[in-house]
Formats: structure tokens, sequence, C-alpha cells
């Protein structure tokens, strides 16, 4: 399985679509802070999983059972970035 993070945004979003022509929605899952807002992945069958970079306790049931996992850095110019995805 390969689990997708920040899908919600342009360039994951898009990365999630190309996946999706070339394999199942059963083998994609997609990690997001507002699971709401990838709700057309869902209706596409991917699997939708809460992450939240600032939440630690999220990541691992939002990574479970991935063999690949597509991590992008968190685009909040605000946040420590070194802490977020150290966490991740």
């Amino acid at each position: 399985m390969i689990v997708v993070t920040g899908a919600t945004g342009a360039l994951n979003g898009a990365t999630v679509d190309h996946l999706l022509t070339r394999m199942p929605a059963s083998e994609l899952a997609v990690a997001v802070r507002d699971p709401a807002r990838a709700e057309r992945f869902a209706d596409l069958g991917v699997e939708v999983r809460r992450a939240d970079y600032a939440d630690p306790a999220s990541l691992p049931a939002a990574f479970a059972g991935a063999d690949q996992l597509l991590l992008v850095s968190s685009s909040d110019p605000r946040a420590d970035a070194v802490s977020l995805h150290g966490a991740a």
C-alpha cells in the first residue's frame, strides 16, 4: 500500500490522481489534516486517514500498513518544519 500525505493540496492531489490510473484505489490511502476535504478520494474508493504532523499521536494509525510513504513537507510558513517533519 502507498500512503500519500498532503493529498488535498495541488501537488499530491495530482499525484494521487496519477496513481489511480496505474493501480487500484484499494492499494492507496491518503493521510490528510482534514478528511472532509479529501471526500473526492473517498468517493473513488481511496481510504482517507487523518494525519497532522503537529499531532504526532495521529501519525502511526495514518501510516499503518504502508509499504511506501510519500511525505509532503508542511506548507505553513509559520510552522517549525524541522520538528513537524521529524515527528512524521
